[in-house]
């Protein structure tokens, strides 16, 4: 098997391990994890007083040979829509060697108040931090080394804890002020998404100087920060939801395996990727051929379009099946998969699944 297939799998099988932390958390539309006990957006934690949204400590030591990543990592079954964090990586994702051998601390970037906490089985946590009235952060994957309660205040360039053994950090910070146009059905996005923004372009310049270099993105792509919001109206680009799954649901784990995303590579932007989530076939993220017609050119009128799903990292393999798409509307689309299919010659029938904004 080649080496990045093996990594890609290996990934999807921790993002599936690791599910109850990244994934249905607190990132639900007017989220009540944590102590939130009023009616305004997301928590009623106050900031600290004078806190400021600038990262002036580095969260983990960095090395050569350790990677970062843009935003809009996709990684179904836990991530299907594209991640609205980034990642530290302990390993090399240039050499397909994600994961090393180092034990890091984890320090605080900033001043932040405690709002939410959640553990997962492998004795990590999710903690959530609110900086500022309108910024916020958190960190996944920390084995905190002392007790935080929900409301502390944690100085900046205090040691949380530590990641596991070779594994990843992730850290995310999203704005209230921050407005994006990609979110088709804001309803389907909790605040942390909604809300996003790149955690890099909030660390220092002195730590940017240190940071952006190990960002795993091509140099042709036009920033290191990366997106999530892909949506267009009356177009196929963006998220996919079953018609019937309700409108909150789709940060949990009953909403990921009833979603789509036609969306775009974290390292290479300008390579579309479907990232199928269940429904129509098994988790997986896809290439599709180059001359296939974009996402954000399909629409209502464009007809059944097919697209032969391929592996964005085996390159030279034959295809893994076909999966043909229709816009009904602006807002409904017919999705139907044949796993194995290598040509374009079939037709969508009776098995096509529904899927809306």
């Amino acid at each position: 098997m080649h080496q990045a297939r093996r990594v890609g799998t290996y990934l999807a099988a921790a993002a599936l391990a690791s599910s109850l932390s990244c994934g249905s958390d607190m990132n639900g539309p007017e989220s009540s994890s944590g102590g939130n006990h009023c009616p305004c957006p997301f928590t009623n934690i106050p900031a600290p007083p004078g806190g400021v949204a600038q990262f002036t400590v580095m969260p983990v030591a960095i090395a050569p040979g350790m990677s970062l990543t843009a935003l809009g990592s996709l990684n179904p079954p836990g991530h299907v829509l594209p991640t609205d964090h980034v990642y530290f990586y302990d390993g090399d994702l240039s050499k397909n060697q994600p994961f090393g051998s180092d034990t890091r601390d984890v320090f605080m970037p900033a001043t932040g108040a405690v709002i939410s906490l959640l553990p997962n089985a492998q004795g990590e946590t999710k903690v959530m931090f609110r900086a500022t009235p309108a910024f916020y952060f958190y960190f996944d994957h920390v084995v905190l080394t002392q007790p935080l309660t929900i409301g502390q205040i944690v100085q900046v360039g205090t040691k949380l804890g530590n990641t596991t053994k070779g594994t990843t950090l992730d850290l995310g910070a999203f704005d209230t002020t921050a407005t994006h146009s990609g979110f088709v059905n804001r309803a389907r996005y909790g605040e942390q998404t909604l809300y996003y923004v790149s955690p890099w372009q909030y660390f220092t310049p002195e730590l940017q100087a240190q940071l952006y270099p190990h960002v795993y993105r091509t140099a042709a792509a036009s920033d290191k920060d990366g997106q999530l919001d892909f949506g267009i109206s009356g177009k196929l680009a963006g998220d996919w939801f079953v018609s019937d799954m309700p409108a909150d649901s789709s940060w949990e784990p009953y909403g990921w395996t009833r979603t789509i995303s036609f969306a775009y590579d974290y390292y290479d932007p300008s390579q579309v990727r479907v990232s199928i989530g269940g429904t129509v076939g098994p988790a997986g993220v896809w290439a599709i051929d180059s001359a296939a017609p974009r996402p954000e050119r399909v629409t209502a009128g464009s007809g059944v379009v097919p697209y032969l799903l391929y592996s964005p990292f085996d390159k030279g393999f034959p295809p893994y099946g076909l999966l043909l798409v229709r816009m009904n509307d602006d807002t409904t689309i017919s999705v139907e998969l044949f796993v194995g299919e290598r040509t374009v010659n079939r037709q969508m029938d009776a098995g096509a699944s529904t899927f809306v904004r």
